[in-house]
Protein backbone atom coordinates (compact mmCIF):
# COMPACT_ATOMS: atom_id res chain seq x y z
CA UNK A 1 0.00 0.00 0.00
CA UNK A 2 1.26 3.47 -0.82
CA UNK A 3 2.47 5.92 1.57
CA UNK A 4 0.00 8.45 0.32
CA UNK A 5 -2.79 5.96 1.40
CA UNK A 6 -1.21 5.34 4.57
CA UNK A 7 -1.70 9.13 5.04
CA UNK A 8 -5.27 9.60 4.27
CA UNK A 9 -6.19 7.13 6.62
CA UNK A 10 -4.06 8.13 9.70
CA UNK A 11 -5.78 11.85 8.93
CA UNK A 12 -9.76 10.18 8.51
CA UNK A 13 -8.95 8.03 10.92
CA UNK A 14 -7.68 10.17 14.05
CA UNK A 15 -11.38 10.52 15.65
CA UNK A 16 -12.57 7.37 14.58
CA UNK A 17 -13.28 4.91 18.32
CA UNK A 18 -11.72 1.94 16.98
CA UNK A 19 -8.97 3.33 14.53
CA UNK A 20 -6.40 0.48 14.54
CA UNK A 21 -9.35 -2.57 13.21
CA UNK A 22 -10.79 0.03 10.87
CA UNK A 23 -7.36 0.81 8.99
CA UNK A 24 -6.79 -3.23 9.24
CA UNK A 25 -10.22 -4.08 7.36
CA UNK A 26 -9.30 -0.66 4.34
CA UNK A 27 -6.03 -1.55 3.78
CA UNK A 28 -7.35 -5.43 3.30
CA UNK A 29 -9.68 -4.11 1.07
CA UNK A 30 -7.68 -1.75 -0.98
CA UNK A 31 -4.74 -4.85 -1.40
CA UNK A 32 -7.78 -6.23 -3.35
CA UNK A 33 -9.26 -3.50 -4.76
CA UNK A 34 -6.78 -2.09 -6.85
CA UNK A 35 -9.79 0.52 -7.93
CA UNK A 36 -10.74 1.60 -5.01
CA UNK A 37 -9.15 4.84 -3.21
CA UNK A 38 -9.71 6.02 0.24
CA UNK A 39 -10.71 10.00 1.21
CA UNK A 40 -11.87 11.57 3.69
CA UNK A 41 -15.13 13.41 3.19
CA UNK A 42 -17.99 15.27 4.70
CA UNK A 43 -21.10 13.53 5.67
CA UNK A 44 -24.63 15.13 6.18
CA UNK A 45 -27.34 13.36 7.81
CA UNK A 46 -30.91 14.34 7.51
CA UNK A 47 -31.22 16.27 10.84
CA UNK A 48 -28.52 18.71 9.72
CA UNK A 49 -25.72 16.95 11.41
CA UNK A 50 -22.56 17.16 9.61
CA UNK A 51 -19.52 14.39 10.13
CA UNK A 52 -16.28 13.90 8.31
CA UNK A 53 -16.00 10.05 7.40
CA UNK A 54 -13.43 7.86 5.44
CA UNK A 55 -15.15 6.38 2.40
CA UNK A 56 -13.54 4.08 -0.84
CA UNK A 57 -14.75 5.44 -4.19
CA UNK A 58 -13.83 3.81 -7.23
CA UNK A 59 -14.96 0.43 -8.86
CA UNK A 60 -15.43 -2.99 -8.50
CA UNK A 61 -14.97 -5.72 -10.89
CA UNK A 62 -18.35 -7.80 -11.52
CA UNK A 63 -18.76 -10.65 -13.81
CA UNK A 64 -21.94 -10.22 -15.62
CA UNK A 65 -23.51 -12.71 -18.77
CA UNK A 66 -19.45 -13.67 -19.65
CA UNK A 67 -18.23 -10.32 -19.83
CA UNK A 68 -16.48 -7.97 -16.90
CA UNK A 69 -17.79 -4.85 -15.80
CA UNK A 70 -16.35 -2.01 -13.45
CA UNK A 71 -19.21 -0.79 -11.20
CA UNK A 72 -18.76 2.00 -10.08
CA UNK A 73 -19.73 2.53 -5.95
CA UNK A 74 -18.34 4.55 -2.82
CA UNK A 75 -18.97 3.10 0.66
CA UNK A 76 -18.84 4.78 3.56
CA UNK A 77 -17.15 4.05 6.94
CA UNK A 78 -18.98 5.02 9.87
CA UNK A 79 -16.87 6.42 13.06
CA UNK A 80 -18.03 3.50 14.94
CA UNK A 81 -16.87 0.75 12.81
CA UNK A 82 -16.56 -2.27 13.02
CA UNK A 83 -19.80 -2.13 15.58
CA UNK A 84 -21.80 -0.62 12.57
CA UNK A 85 -22.59 -1.85 9.32
CA UNK A 86 -20.68 0.80 6.29
CA UNK A 87 -23.29 2.60 3.91
CA UNK A 88 -23.01 1.27 0.32
CA UNK A 89 -23.85 3.36 -2.55
CA UNK A 90 -23.41 2.37 -6.53
CA UNK A 91 -22.83 5.80 -8.13
CA UNK A 92 -23.52 5.85 -11.72
CA UNK A 93 -21.54 7.99 -14.49
CA UNK A 94 -23.15 10.20 -16.56
CA UNK A 95 -23.88 7.14 -19.52
CA UNK A 96 -25.33 4.77 -17.15
CA UNK A 97 -28.43 4.89 -15.29
CA UNK A 98 -29.47 2.50 -12.36
CA UNK A 99 -31.90 -0.80 -12.61
CA UNK A 100 -33.29 -1.16 -9.40
CA UNK A 101 -33.75 -4.89 -8.13
CA UNK A 102 -33.57 -5.99 -5.13
CA UNK A 103 -30.25 -5.09 -3.66
CA UNK A 104 -30.41 -1.71 -4.88
CA UNK A 105 -33.06 0.87 -5.02
CA UNK A 106 -33.37 3.41 -7.54
CA UNK A 107 -31.33 6.25 -5.91
CA UNK A 108 -28.42 3.77 -6.05
CA UNK A 109 -28.65 2.64 -2.16
CA UNK A 110 -27.50 -0.61 -1.74
CA UNK A 111 -29.51 -2.82 1.05
CA UNK A 112 -28.08 -6.32 1.85
CA UNK A 113 -29.13 -8.51 4.25
CA UNK A 114 -25.59 -8.67 5.46
CA UNK A 115 -25.79 -5.48 6.26
CA UNK A 116 -29.03 -5.62 7.96
CA UNK A 117 -27.43 -8.38 9.77
CA UNK A 118 -24.12 -7.12 10.56
CA UNK A 119 -22.40 -8.29 13.99
CA UNK A 120 -19.21 -7.29 15.17
CA UNK A 121 -16.76 -10.46 15.21
CA UNK A 122 -18.72 -11.99 12.21
CA UNK A 123 -18.97 -9.40 9.93
CA UNK A 124 -15.85 -7.11 8.36
CA UNK A 125 -16.01 -4.94 5.18
CA UNK A 126 -14.14 -7.30 2.74
CA UNK A 127 -16.76 -9.89 3.08
CA UNK A 128 -19.47 -7.40 2.43
CA UNK A 129 -17.86 -6.46 -1.11
CA UNK A 130 -17.54 -9.57 -2.04
CA UNK A 131 -21.45 -10.57 -1.45
CA UNK A 132 -21.91 -7.29 -3.27
CA UNK A 133 -20.31 -8.52 -6.36
CA UNK A 134 -21.66 -11.65 -6.13
CA UNK A 135 -25.47 -10.00 -5.77
CA UNK A 136 -24.38 -7.56 -8.65
CA UNK A 137 -23.60 -10.82 -10.72
CA UNK A 138 -26.85 -12.13 -10.71
CA UNK A 139 -28.85 -8.90 -10.94
CA UNK A 140 -26.75 -6.01 -12.72
CA UNK A 141 -27.16 -2.77 -10.72
CA UNK A 142 -26.62 -0.16 -13.97
CA UNK A 143 -26.77 -0.43 -17.79
CA UNK A 144 -26.12 1.70 -20.47
CA UNK A 145 -28.18 4.65 -21.68
CA UNK A 146 -26.21 5.43 -24.97
CA UNK A 147 -29.02 4.01 -27.45
CA UNK A 148 -28.06 3.42 -31.03
CA UNK A 149 -29.97 5.25 -33.51
CA UNK A 150 -32.95 3.70 -35.18
CA UNK A 151 -32.79 2.46 -38.44
CA UNK A 152 -35.40 3.14 -40.81
CA UNK A 153 -38.30 0.52 -41.57
CA UNK A 154 -38.47 -0.08 -45.37
CA UNK A 155 -41.86 -0.62 -46.70
CA UNK A 156 -42.79 -3.95 -47.42
CA UNK A 157 -42.72 -5.42 -50.87
CA UNK A 158 -45.93 -6.74 -53.07
CA UNK A 159 -46.78 -10.20 -51.67
CA UNK A 160 -44.84 -9.57 -47.96
CA UNK A 161 -46.84 -9.85 -45.03
CA UNK A 162 -46.90 -5.91 -43.05
CA UNK A 163 -43.83 -6.76 -40.53
CA UNK A 164 -40.87 -5.48 -40.88
CA UNK A 165 -37.93 -6.98 -42.71
CA UNK A 166 -34.88 -4.48 -42.19
CA UNK A 167 -33.02 -5.06 -38.47
CA UNK A 168 -35.65 -4.63 -36.46
CA UNK A 169 -37.27 -7.71 -34.83
CA UNK A 170 -40.89 -8.11 -33.87
CA UNK A 171 -41.37 -7.87 -30.09
CA UNK A 172 -42.07 -11.09 -27.93
CA UNK A 173 -45.20 -11.55 -26.52
CA UNK A 174 -45.43 -10.08 -23.23
CA UNK A 175 -42.81 -7.36 -23.68
CA UNK A 176 -42.77 -3.35 -24.13
CA UNK A 177 -44.12 -2.63 -28.01
CA UNK A 178 -42.52 0.82 -27.51
CA UNK A 179 -39.26 -0.88 -26.97
CA UNK A 180 -37.86 -2.62 -29.95
CA UNK A 181 -35.22 -5.43 -29.94
CA UNK A 182 -32.14 -5.24 -31.90
CA UNK A 183 -30.58 -8.47 -33.32
CA UNK A 184 -26.79 -9.00 -32.27
CA UNK A 185 -26.87 -6.77 -29.06
CA UNK A 186 -28.77 -5.92 -25.89
CA UNK A 187 -31.80 -3.54 -25.93
CA UNK A 188 -31.10 0.04 -26.22
CA UNK A 189 -32.80 1.93 -23.50
CA UNK A 190 -33.42 6.18 -24.60
CA UNK A 191 -33.13 8.29 -21.45
CA UNK A 192 -35.68 8.64 -19.18
CA UNK A 193 -37.64 12.01 -19.25
CA UNK A 194 -36.71 12.48 -23.10
CA UNK A 195 -34.01 13.88 -22.53
CA UNK A 196 -30.59 14.17 -23.32
CA UNK A 197 -28.26 11.53 -21.18
CA UNK A 198 -25.59 13.61 -20.98
CA UNK A 199 -28.36 16.15 -18.80
CA UNK A 200 -29.53 13.98 -16.13
CA UNK A 201 -28.13 14.41 -12.88
CA UNK A 202 -28.34 11.77 -10.49
CA UNK A 203 -30.46 11.97 -7.64
CA UNK A 204 -29.40 12.22 -4.34
CA UNK A 205 -28.18 9.83 -1.95
CA UNK A 206 -31.20 8.01 0.40
CA UNK A 207 -31.20 7.85 3.71
CA UNK A 208 -28.70 5.34 5.72
CA UNK A 209 -30.95 3.66 7.67
CA UNK A 210 -30.67 -0.38 7.32
CA UNK A 211 -34.30 -1.46 8.32
CA UNK A 212 -34.01 -3.28 11.70
CA UNK A 213 -30.46 -2.10 12.05
CA UNK A 214 -29.20 0.09 14.68
CA UNK A 215 -26.74 2.48 13.66
CA UNK A 216 -26.20 4.16 17.45
CA UNK A 217 -26.67 7.83 17.52
CA UNK A 218 -26.69 8.37 14.08
CA UNK A 219 -29.74 9.41 11.63
CA UNK A 220 -30.48 8.55 8.35
CA UNK A 221 -27.82 10.53 5.88
CA UNK A 222 -27.11 12.30 3.10
CA UNK A 223 -23.56 12.63 1.72
CA UNK A 224 -22.40 16.32 1.37
CA UNK A 225 -21.72 16.64 -2.29
CA UNK A 226 -25.08 15.08 -3.15
CA UNK A 227 -27.56 17.24 -0.69
CA UNK A 228 -31.02 16.99 -1.75
CA UNK A 229 -31.95 20.20 -3.43
CA UNK A 230 -30.43 22.79 -1.04
CA UNK A 231 -30.69 25.45 -3.88
CA UNK A 232 -27.87 24.66 -6.26
CA UNK A 233 -27.52 22.14 -8.47
CA UNK A 234 -26.26 18.95 -7.28
CA UNK A 235 -22.16 18.15 -8.13
CA UNK A 236 -22.30 15.72 -11.25
CA UNK A 237 -20.76 12.46 -11.40
CA UNK A 238 -17.93 12.53 -13.73
CA UNK A 239 -18.15 12.88 -17.49
CA UNK A 240 -15.50 9.86 -17.52
CA UNK A 241 -15.79 6.13 -16.50
CA UNK A 242 -13.79 6.25 -12.92
CA UNK A 243 -10.36 4.48 -11.93
CA UNK A 244 -8.87 3.26 -15.06
CA UNK A 245 -12.14 1.73 -16.44
CA UNK A 246 -12.45 0.75 -20.48
CA UNK A 247 -14.49 3.37 -22.19
CA UNK A 248 -15.27 1.05 -24.80
CA UNK A 249 -16.82 -1.45 -22.66
CA UNK A 250 -20.30 -0.62 -22.40
CA UNK A 251 -21.91 -1.23 -19.29
CA UNK A 252 -24.49 -4.02 -19.41
CA UNK A 253 -27.80 -2.71 -21.08
CA UNK A 254 -31.63 -4.10 -19.50
CA UNK A 255 -33.20 -6.53 -20.76
CA UNK A 256 -36.36 -5.92 -18.95
CA UNK A 257 -37.94 -2.65 -16.91
CA UNK A 258 -38.88 -3.89 -13.44
CA UNK A 259 -42.28 -6.32 -13.59
CA UNK A 260 -42.39 -6.77 -17.43
CA UNK A 261 -40.63 -9.89 -18.90
CA UNK A 262 -37.60 -9.84 -21.20
CA UNK A 263 -37.96 -9.38 -24.32
CA UNK A 264 -35.58 -12.09 -25.38
CA UNK A 265 -33.15 -13.96 -24.76
CA UNK A 266 -29.24 -14.43 -25.90
CA UNK A 267 -29.86 -17.06 -27.74
CA UNK A 268 -32.04 -15.93 -30.22
CA UNK A 269 -29.90 -12.36 -30.31
CA UNK A 270 -27.22 -13.72 -31.67
CA UNK A 271 -29.37 -15.22 -34.90
CA UNK A 272 -30.28 -12.82 -37.61
CA UNK A 273 -33.37 -11.84 -37.75
CA UNK A 274 -36.67 -13.00 -40.15
CA UNK A 275 -38.66 -10.24 -39.25
CA UNK A 276 -41.23 -12.83 -37.48
CA UNK A 277 -41.53 -14.43 -34.42
CA UNK A 278 -41.29 -18.40 -35.33
CA UNK A 279 -41.47 -20.93 -32.98
CA UNK A 280 -37.41 -21.16 -32.41
CA UNK A 281 -38.19 -18.05 -30.88
CA UNK A 282 -40.75 -18.32 -28.49
CA UNK A 283 -38.72 -22.13 -27.47
CA UNK A 284 -35.46 -20.05 -26.84
CA UNK A 285 -37.26 -17.41 -24.82
CA UNK A 286 -39.06 -20.22 -22.63
CA UNK A 287 -36.10 -22.06 -21.96
CA UNK A 288 -34.00 -18.60 -20.67
CA UNK A 289 -37.07 -18.25 -18.67
CA UNK A 290 -36.78 -21.81 -16.84
CA UNK A 291 -32.97 -21.57 -17.25
CA UNK A 292 -33.14 -18.14 -14.70
CA UNK A 293 -36.19 -19.24 -12.92
CA UNK A 294 -34.11 -22.68 -12.14
CA UNK A 295 -31.03 -20.47 -11.49
CA UNK A 296 -32.57 -18.32 -9.01
CA UNK A 297 -33.75 -21.77 -7.01
CA UNK A 298 -30.82 -23.27 -7.14
CA UNK A 299 -29.18 -19.68 -5.54
CA UNK A 300 -31.84 -19.55 -2.99
CA UNK A 301 -31.09 -23.39 -1.87
CA UNK A 302 -27.52 -22.84 -2.44
CA UNK A 303 -27.92 -19.87 0.16
CA UNK A 304 -30.23 -21.51 2.33
CA UNK A 305 -27.71 -24.41 2.89
CA UNK A 306 -24.54 -22.42 3.66
CA UNK A 307 -26.48 -20.49 5.60
CA UNK A 308 -27.19 -23.68 7.66
CA UNK A 309 -23.92 -24.73 7.02
CA UNK A 310 -22.77 -21.45 8.69
CA UNK A 311 -24.97 -22.31 11.74
CA UNK A 312 -23.68 -26.32 11.86
CA UNK A 313 -20.02 -25.04 12.14
CA UNK A 314 -20.45 -22.39 14.60
CA UNK A 315 -22.11 -25.09 16.60
CA UNK A 316 -19.16 -27.52 16.04
CA UNK A 317 -16.95 -24.77 17.51
CA UNK A 318 -19.01 -24.36 20.20
CA UNK A 319 -19.26 -27.71 20.86
CA UNK A 320 -15.58 -28.43 20.29
CA UNK A 321 -14.78 -25.51 22.86
CA UNK A 322 -17.15 -26.84 25.47
CA UNK A 323 -15.45 -30.36 24.90
CA UNK A 324 -11.76 -28.55 25.67
CA UNK A 325 -13.82 -27.06 28.43
CA UNK A 326 -14.91 -30.16 30.00
CA UNK A 327 -11.71 -32.12 30.01
CA UNK A 328 -10.13 -29.65 31.29
CA UNK A 329 -12.60 -29.49 34.35
CA UNK A 330 -12.24 -33.58 34.89
CA UNK A 331 -8.40 -32.74 34.55
CA UNK A 332 -8.84 -30.56 37.75
CA UNK A 333 -11.78 -33.21 39.55
CA UNK A 334 -9.61 -36.17 39.12
CA UNK A 335 -5.78 -33.82 40.71
CA UNK A 336 -8.44 -32.49 43.68
CA UNK A 337 -9.51 -36.52 44.07
CA UNK A 338 -6.24 -37.05 44.23
CA UNK A 339 -4.73 -34.65 46.88
CA UNK A 340 -8.45 -35.02 48.84
CA UNK A 341 -7.07 -39.16 48.65
CA UNK A 342 -3.66 -38.09 50.20
CA UNK A 343 -5.40 -35.97 53.09
CA UNK A 344 -7.66 -38.47 53.78
CA UNK A 345 -4.69 -40.59 54.36
CA UNK A 346 -2.54 -38.75 56.46
CA UNK A 347 -5.69 -37.42 59.34
CA UNK A 348 -6.40 -41.27 59.15
CA UNK A 349 -2.98 -41.99 60.82
CA UNK A 350 -2.96 -38.86 62.58
CA UNK A 351 -5.90 -40.44 64.25
CA UNK A 352 -4.98 -44.01 64.98
CA UNK A 353 -1.92 -41.78 66.91
CA UNK A 354 -4.01 -40.08 69.06
CA UNK A 355 -6.05 -43.08 69.63
CA UNK A 356 -2.94 -45.04 70.75
CA UNK A 357 -1.70 -41.82 73.04
CA UNK A 358 -5.07 -41.75 74.67
CA UNK A 359 -5.01 -45.11 75.58
CA UNK A 360 -1.14 -45.22 77.27
CA UNK A 361 -2.47 -42.35 79.14
CA UNK A 362 -5.62 -44.30 80.53
CA UNK A 363 -3.64 -47.27 81.30
CA UNK A 364 -0.54 -45.54 82.88
CA UNK A 365 -2.63 -44.25 85.99
CA UNK A 366 -2.71 -40.92 87.89
CA UNK A 367 -0.57 -38.48 86.35
CA UNK A 368 1.78 -35.95 88.21
CA UNK A 369 2.34 -32.89 87.14
CA UNK A 370 5.20 -32.14 87.89
CA UNK A 371 6.73 -35.20 86.02
CA UNK A 372 4.32 -34.36 82.98
CA UNK A 373 7.39 -32.09 81.42
CA UNK A 374 10.53 -33.74 80.93
CA UNK A 375 13.28 -32.09 80.01
CA UNK A 376 16.42 -33.14 78.05
CA UNK A 377 19.34 -31.93 80.04
CA UNK A 378 20.12 -30.54 83.53
CA UNK A 379 20.65 -27.08 81.94
CA UNK A 380 16.91 -27.21 80.72
CA UNK A 381 15.96 -28.76 83.89
CA UNK A 382 17.21 -26.11 86.18
CA UNK A 383 15.82 -23.16 83.75
CA UNK A 384 12.45 -24.43 84.34
CA UNK A 385 12.85 -24.67 88.08
CA UNK A 386 14.05 -21.28 88.16
CA UNK A 387 11.36 -20.05 86.02
CA UNK A 388 8.63 -21.59 87.33
CA UNK A 389 9.98 -20.27 91.12
CA UNK A 390 10.17 -16.86 89.86
CA UNK A 391 6.07 -16.62 88.45
CA UNK A 392 5.24 -17.90 91.79
CA UNK A 393 6.94 -15.64 93.64
CA UNK A 394 5.54 -13.04 91.58
CA UNK A 395 1.93 -13.82 92.19
CA UNK A 396 3.04 -14.27 95.99
CA UNK A 397 3.82 -10.76 95.80
CA UNK A 398 0.90 -9.54 93.74
CA UNK A 399 -1.42 -11.05 96.78
CA UNK A 400 0.77 -9.82 99.07
CA UNK A 401 -0.91 -6.27 97.53
CA UNK A 402 -4.15 -7.56 97.39
CA UNK A 403 -3.88 -8.06 101.25
CA UNK A 404 -2.84 -4.55 102.51
CA UNK A 405 -4.95 -2.83 100.13
CA UNK A 406 -7.68 -4.92 102.51
CA UNK A 407 -6.34 -4.34 105.66
CA UNK A 408 -5.94 -7.86 105.77
CA UNK A 409 -2.36 -7.53 107.50
CA UNK A 410 -0.36 -4.27 108.37
CA UNK A 411 2.21 -2.72 106.46
CA UNK A 412 5.25 -3.48 108.58
CA UNK A 413 4.44 -7.52 107.55
CA UNK A 414 3.80 -6.34 103.77
CA UNK A 415 6.70 -4.64 103.62
CA UNK A 416 9.09 -7.21 104.86
CA UNK A 417 7.48 -9.91 102.99
CA UNK A 418 7.65 -8.26 99.75
CA UNK A 419 11.76 -7.18 100.22
CA UNK A 420 12.51 -10.34 101.27
CA UNK A 421 10.39 -12.07 97.74
CA UNK A 422 11.61 -9.67 96.14
CA UNK A 423 15.44 -10.32 96.87
CA UNK A 424 14.73 -14.14 95.96
CA UNK A 425 12.63 -12.97 92.94
CA UNK A 426 16.12 -10.99 91.72
CA UNK A 427 18.30 -13.76 92.14
CA UNK A 428 15.77 -16.04 90.04
CA UNK A 429 15.63 -14.03 87.13
CA UNK A 430 19.75 -13.60 87.03
CA UNK A 431 20.09 -17.21 87.29
CA UNK A 432 17.57 -17.72 84.00
CA UNK A 433 19.42 -14.68 82.15
CA UNK A 434 22.46 -16.63 82.83
CA UNK A 435 20.78 -20.49 81.39
CA UNK A 436 19.45 -18.82 79.20
CA UNK A 437 22.44 -17.50 77.22
CA UNK A 438 24.31 -20.90 78.11
CA UNK A 439 21.39 -22.93 76.57
CA UNK A 440 22.22 -20.17 73.33
CA UNK A 441 18.88 -19.00 73.92
CA UNK A 442 17.55 -15.01 73.48
CA UNK A 443 17.58 -13.08 76.40
CA UNK A 444 14.77 -12.63 78.18
CA UNK A 445 12.95 -9.91 78.80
Amino acid sequence: MSKNYEAILKSALSKYKNADATKREVLNVLSRYADLRPQSSPFVFNDGTEKQLLNLEGTIPVPYKGNNYNIPVCIWILDTHPYNPPMAYVRPTPVMQIKPNRYVDANGKVDLPYLREWKHGSSDLFTMIQILTVNFSDECPVFSRMAPPRPPVPYPAPGQPPYPTGQIGMPMPGSNPSFPTYPGGNPPYPPQGGGSSTNIQPPPYPASSYPNQNFGSYPPAYPAQQNAYSGSQPTPYPASYPYGSNPQTPYPAATSYPGTTPTVNNAVQSRPSTGTVTEAHIKASLLSAVEDKIRRRLKETFAQAQAEMDVLRKTQSELVAGKEKLERMISDLEREKTDVEENIKTLREKDNEVKEAVTKLENSGPLDIDEAVVTTTPLYRQLLNSFAEEQALEDAIYYLGEAIRKNVIDLDVFLKQVRELSRQQFMLRALIQKCREKAGLPQFS
